[in-house]
């Protein structure tokens, strides 16, 4: 990734914070390496216009103690989808931004931290619409910045996107297992896979989310009462907290520590998207991969991935609230 292993991963994390739990594990996640000094959080993109998906993020970031990481959202247009969780996490938890309009631009975001970063330095992971990846392409050169796509080029070492289903030889995916990260905004996934100029790595639903068989979260409860992470699960199961897949949280995991021992890839080919977001993998040139399971012994490691997971979800802030 163009990183040494003591220097932290520099990373901007896109979330649409508003359908699914594990948006709320995967941050937490980004925070308990974050506190292992495993991960500099420069900074938290919202792809979604649920009304309480950026006061939600921002109180997990404040409980955690980091109030001050800057948080964009989208400005145009953005899908948005029901939560169960965002409007309780926001109301609970002490935070300052009390609404998506008091957000900065989301592109206005983007430009700004991947300027001052240094080049081919940045992991960006995404875990819900491509819309921000996508308007952040689209945006023109201003003042001493260049377009979206040259500033991305130089700046983003690994773009980790949590989507597809990569099933059969060679993958495929005709949206039988559903592929909501790219069906929110489908003009905007078809152009930002399409126009990504570095690395791009695909974290397929069969890795983290079904028919991975993977899950996590039933262990919350034994958290306190206070603890964001609990209180999300349990708005969103309506009572105690109960497992749910990892499909965002596998994203994070390889983001941060990539391959280890936890998975293989597939580092040939590119996915062909369509604009109805259905997809082949197309063996004629190499531009994009996407993750593997790996097995031991020929069984799949899933036991140890959601051990990890689980650990880094229950993680307790080390930062005082300020």
């Amino acid at each position: 990734m163009g990183l040494t292993a003591a220097e932290p991963v520099r990373l901007i994390f896109d979330t649409d914070m508003d359908s699914d739990c594990d948006d709320v594990g995967a941050l937490a996640m980004v925070h308990a390496m974050a506190d292992g000094d495993e991960v500099e959080l420069l900074g938290v993109a919202v792809s979604s216009h649920h009304e309480w998906s950026a006061p939600c993020t921002d109180a997990i970031n404040t409980w955690y103690g980091r109030p001050d990481i800057s948080i964009g959202a989208p400005k145009g247009h953005a899908a948005q989808a029901k939560s169960k969780f965002a409007k309780t996490i926001a109301e609970r938890f002490p935070h300052d931004l009390t609404s998506a309009a008091q957000a900065e631009d989301a592109v206005a975001l983007y430009r700004r931290l991947l300027f001052a970063a240094p080049d081919r330095s940045v992991v960006i992971v995404t875990v819900g619409d491509l819309t921000n990846i996508a308007d952040l392409l689209k945006s023109p050169a201003s003042g001493d910045q260049p377009d979206g796509v040259t500033l991305a080029k130089q700046k983003v070492a690994l773009w980790v996107c949590m989507g597809g289903n990569f099933i059969g030889k060679p993958a495929h995916d005709d949206l039988k297992l559903t592929n909501n990260n790219f069906t929110g905004d489908k003009a905007g996934s078809l152009y930002a896979v399409r126009h990504w100029p570095t690395r791009l790595v695909f974290v397929g639903r069969e890795i983290g989310s079904v028919p991975s068989g993977l899950k996590a979260g039933a262990r919350l409860q034994e958290l306190p009462a206070d603890h964001p992470v609990r209180v999300g699960y349990e708005a969103y199961f309506g009572g105690q907290p109960k497992d749910r897949h990892v499909a965002d949280q596998t994203a994070v995991l390889f983001a941060v520590r990539g391959l280890r021992d936890y998975w293989d890839i597939e580092a040939k080919g590119f996915m062909d998207l369509q604009a109805d977001n259905t997809f082949t993998w197309n063996y004629a040139a190499d531009r994009h991969e996407y993750l593997l399971k790996r097995t031991v012994d020929g069984k799949p490691n899933d036991r140890e991935i959601e051990g990890v997971i689980e650990g880094l979800m229950m993680h307790h802030r080390t930062k005082p609230i300020r």
